[in-house]
This record gives structure tokens, C-alpha cells and sequence, in this order.
């Protein structure tokens, strides 16, 4: 993976390239453009990432919660269910 910055004009003549390694190299490519309006390209298996990261560390409580698994994953306090168990909760 490797981040990369180019112009809006390079960009529009290598916009497939830039794309196609974006998706198949995890690569991020930073537009620049006038007056500090740059953008960045991501894939969209990354970005539903991001997303998703950041609907889970959205609220306090959320992040509390997760605080506490992972505690309990180092110390080894798991609780294994079946999945009939997990589709009751």
C-alpha cells in the first residue's frame, strides 16, 4: 500500500491506472488541487471500513464496550456461544 499525491490534470489522463490501483493494491492517491481543496481516493471496501470504524467508536458506550472485550480477550475471559444461544440475543 502506498499513498500517492498528483495533480487534478495527471489525474484525469491516469484516472483508470490510479483506480485500478486503488482497488487491487490497497493504494491511497491524493488529488491536489487549488487552494488546499484536495481529495483522496480509497476503495470502497476501505471507505465501508472506515464506516463502519466509525459508527462503532461513534458513541461512548460503544467504545466502553468495546474496551471491555478487548480487556477481556487479553485476560482470556471469553464466553463462547452456539448460535442458536447468539440468535436468542
Amino acid at each position: 500500500m502506498t499513498t500517492t499525491a498528483t495533480t487534478l490534470s495527471e489525474a484525469r489522463k491516469n484516472l483508470e491506472k490510479l483506480t485500478d490501483d486503488v482497488v487491487d493494491y490497497g493504494n491511497h492517491v491524493i488529488i491536489t488541487k487549488p487552494q488546499n481543496r484536495n481529495v483522496v481516493i480509497i476503495s470502497e471496501e476501505e471507505f465501508i471500513s472506515w464506516q463502519e470504524t466509525m459508527y462503532l467508536l461513534g458513541t461512548e458506550a460503544n467504545r466502553k464496550n468495546l474496551d471491555e472485550s478487548l480487556k477481556q480477550l487479553e485476560m482470556s475471559n471469553l464466553t463462547t456461544f452456539s448460535k442458536e444461544e447468539w440468535d436468542k440475543f
